[in-house]
């Protein structure tokens, strides 16, 4: 099953043009990069260096060593990056691509090392087209450290390309018997991320995964969450307390303060950096025109499987030592997965919206999109147009029906944070109340969509 198609073909086109090219390839560690590196360089003719965290000395060496081994026998080349390169280039074909994995590390131990390519790239005396693809799976790095590493360098960089993440229709190609509940509580759990999935078998059901390759010990998420922190990280104590926190819930410093105990100064400092290593994030509302009325200085966990580790598995991890998983999972677990999962479902549903509804109304250019966090309550999507029109949803996942009543609460909301929608979209896994049938039979701009989506 192949998925990525867009980053695929937008790897082909560059290696299509005949230009000489500097692209960058990320996305994050567990979002199958080399998955998708492997399946545009088959029968390319390629050279490939992994680089790895060593001394800039080292680093020549392994580049060296690794490279020499492929080049034709007898040849003779130093040990320098120049003589590294042009000897790669020296075996011709009809366009070369020349791969540095993990580049961060190769920048970090050397940056000179991009005065090499850029030079490279500019030879005139070179007449064989190459296409340098430098990737890495240090999405923070690419994305907030990169430029300011390469300075002005960074302009002879061709294009950045980023491995998405995949959707909530690509998990439920990939765990097929899975229904729509299990499919949305596994998306909660496991994120958008094709390497996750790989460590699941699609053929035993969530309950059944969760207890053999997350809550036994050896397992390849038990082990991940077991070193789900940095080394460079130190005080785990203090930062798991803060971890546990926000998995249950508290998002705000002052929440933070009162359950925790810890100076705010102090949390503050923490919360950065695990910002910076893409563990927590600060939540930015929708921009409505409503700002004295949002919530501000919110944060939240990035990483699923981070979130669902410490809101299940760590504060009750003296049992799993003394536990069988099954039993594990069926106290502490299944039964608040799906209150767990209420988030994911408005994921779901916004994308789910953005794809069939929004298309069928010819509304697919959003111009902003997002949820909107208001002091006394939330607007769980929104998206605009650039000629201003506005849309707008509002999600039930767990409760058995969603009523007139909620219907209202949202149109508080939605003056709260002063929008006016084209369209309202209500969504509820299980149903809606009579009273709010009706509404929708008079108002053609409330649309109630229930069950599971396809």
């Amino acid at each position: 099953m192949t998925f990525h198609q867009s980053e695929l073909q937008q790897l082909e086109t560059h290696f299509a043009n005949s230009r000489n090219e500097i692209v960058i390839f990320y996305g994050d560690a567990q979002n199958a990069v080399h998955e998708t590196l492997r399946t545009f360089l088959k029968n390319k003719p390629t050279f490939y260096y992994r680089a790895r965290s060593a001394s800039a000395r080292l680093q020549l060496q392994f580049f060296y060593d690794e490279i020499r081994e492929d080049l034709p026998k007898g040849m003779r080349i130093d040990v320098r990056y120049s003589e590294i390169l042009s000897a790669m280039l020296s075996v011709t074909c009809e366009k070369r691509i020349i791969v540095i994995d993990e580049f961060h590390l190769f920048l970090r131990s050397d940056p000179t090392f991009m005065d090499e390519l850029i030079r490279t790239v500019h030879n005139k005396w070179n007449n064989q087209k190459v296409l340098f693809l430098l990737s890495s799976t240090n999405k923070n790095w690419v994305e907030q450290d990169m430029v300011s590493l390469l300075s002005e360098k960074a302009y002879e960089v061709s294009a950045l390309i980023e491995q998405k993440d995949l959707t909530f229709a690509d998990l439920k190609a990939y765990f097929p018997e899975y229904d729509f509940l299990s499919a949305v509580e596994t998306y909660g759990i496991f994120g958008a991320l094709k390497g996750n999935w790989a460590e699941l078998d699609p053929a035993l059901s969530l309950q059944e995964n969760l207890s053999k390759y997350v809550l036994t010990k050896g397992s390849y998420f038990y082990e991940r969450g077991m070193r789900i922190l940095p080394e460079e990280l130190r005080e785990p104590t203090v930062y798991h307390t803060l971890l546990c926190a926000l998995a249950s819930g508290r998002k705000k410093l002052n929440d933070l303060y009162k359950l925790t105990g810890y100076d705010r100064a102090k949390i503050s400092v923490y919360l950065k950096n695990m910002t910076e290593y893409h563990i927590v994030e600060k939540v930015e509302s929708y921009n409505a025109p409503g700002h004295e009325n949002v919530q501000k200085g919110i944060y939240r966990i990035v990483d699923p499987f981070v979130r669902f580790w410490f809101c299940f598995v760590f504060p009750h991890y003296s049992k799993l030592s003394f536990m069988e998983s099954e039993k594990f999972n069926k106290k502490y677990i299944d039964a608040n997965l799906r209150t767990y999962a209420e988030s994911t479902y408005v994921s779901v549903c916004s994308e789910f919206l953005l794809k069939n509804y929004a298309q069928k109304e010819n509304e697919t250019q959003f111009e902003t999109m997002g949820t909107w966090f208001g002091k006394v309550g939330t607007i769980d999507f929104i998206a605009t147009t650039k000629e201003g029109k506005s849309i707008a949803a509002y999600c039930n996942f767990e409760k058995n029906k969603m009523t007139y009543a909620d219907l209202e609460w949202n149109q508080y909301c939605l003056k709260q944070a002063r929008i006016k929608c084209d369209r309202l979209y209500l969504f509820s896994y299980s149903s809606f109340d009579e009273k709010l049938k009706k509404e929708a039979l008079s108002d053609s701009a409330l649309i109630l969509i229930d069950g599971e989506l396809q």
